[in-house]
């Protein structure tokens, strides 16, 4: 059974008190690109990979608002894990209410599964994302004992710690059907191509697998549909999906504006003979990057708030398209105005500035793409 973390703070407080040893690990994991199963492993013991997710039907704690709070702590540590969380934590969000599967599967899953890391894989090589449409090319085909899964699929996140794979696929059918699998990492067939070598988050061991053949038996396929016709009302794993990397990001930023900080304050030009921290610039430069930051964690709050309200999707929609353009990808451009002002010693991989810009490069890569969303929001403007 999964631990019983009793309040949102308790959660709260132990992700706070994580990311101190997170952060300690960060710069070597970065550098060797080797998987921070160490974090993985402390998570799980504080019981943080079983958060039971509040639903209306079963309400707990566990809100988007707070999950977000326990993602920021986490990626202030080290970002590549807190990808890892976010991935864990949307699926578990959406078979929560029941999206993937039946309440059977949200009970295995709590009951059995609750400490067992999951993602959801829909990105392929030739595909790219699903954002923009179109068919994966992984095939199920249909035997007389289940299934027989064939494919490849990319960016697959935290790979080496995973338990669970939600697998989209199309059946073999004429005419197919679209669907979500569920695999056993450990399945025969499976195998990893270890090519993720990415400027940032390069411990989340993002690499690409393949299936060969692997065995499922039937209800393996947690939901079947026409591709024209996906199921109404699944909206939990985009929702959450926006929040939590908003969170993540918010969090890269907090924790480059903290060593930004702790920089003016023990920097004492010879030639200035007092801290950088006493110049009216650097104290207006601080001003501006903290009202962005405390601007992030309103519209975060706010996004969640209303989540949690269930909004209609339209309006959910148009708040997911802020987060995603205001925090997620602006924090690249938080984190480089920092360097600018930091110079030589930002760009030293002794500290972790450099680190950090890296990590929220990778925010403006994550789906949907802000032309796309863009582009969305002009067409309706226009129309």
């Amino acid at each position: 059974m999964p631990i019983d973390l009793q309040t949102e703070h308790y959660a709260i407080d132990a992700a706070t008190h994580l990311k101190q040893q997170f952060a300690a690990r960060a710069a070597h994991h970065d550098r060797t690109g080797v998987f921070a199963q160490e974090n993985i492993d402390d998570l799980r013991q504080a019981g943080l990979l079983s958060l039971r997710i509040s639903t209306p039907q079963c309400p707990t704690p566990f809100t988007l608002g707070v999950v977000q709070d326990i993602v920021g702590q986490i990626a202030q540590g080290d970002a590549s894990t807190a990808l890892v969380m976010v991935n864990h934590y949307m699926v578990r969000a959406a078979i929560a209410h029941h999206e993937f599967g039946s309440g059977n599967t949200a009970c295995w899953i709590e009951d059995e599964q609750h400490d067992q890391l999951l993602n959801i894989l829909l990105a392929e090589p030739d595909l790219g994302s699903t954002s923009q449409g179109g068919l994966p090319s992984t095939v199920a085909t249909r035997t007389a004992t289940g299934w027989i899964l064939t494919g490849r699929k990319a960016y697959v996140t935290g790979i080496p710690g995973l338990s669970w794979l939600l697998v989209r696929a199309r059946t073999s059918d004429d005419p197919a059907q679209v669907g979500t699998f569920i695999v056993p990492v450990k399945a025969d067939g499976i195998h990893v191509l270890e090519n993720w070598d990415h400027i940032g988050m390069r411990a989340s061991n993002s690499h690409e697998i393949t299936f060969t053949d692997v065995t499922l038996p039937p209800d393996a396929a947690l939901e079947l549909y026409a591709p024209d016709t996906p199921p109404a009302g699944r909206n939990t794993l985009v929702i959450w999906n926006t929040g939590l990397l908003g969170a993540l990001y918010n969090g890269i930023a907090t924790s480059a504006l903290a060593w930004f900080c702790e920089f003016l304050k023990n920097r004492v030009p010879s030639n200035l003979g007092a801290p950088l921290a006493t110049l009216p610039s650097m104290r207006d430069a601080v001003g501006g990057f903290t009202i962005t930051l405390h601007m992030n964690a309103m519209l975060l709050r706010l996004y969640a708030t209303d989540v949690e309200a269930m909004r209609p999707p339209h309006e959910l929609k148009a708040h997911a398209a802020v987060i995603k353009t205001r925090v997620v990808d602006a924090a690249a451009d938080f984190t480089s105005a920092l360097l600018g002002l930091a110079g030589n010693a930002g760009l030293s991989a002794h500290n972790p500035l450099e680190r950090a810009h890296r990590d929220a490069l990778c925010g403006r890569i994550h789906a949907p793409h802000a032309e796309l969303l863009r582009r969305i929001a002009g067409q309706k403007a226009l129309s």
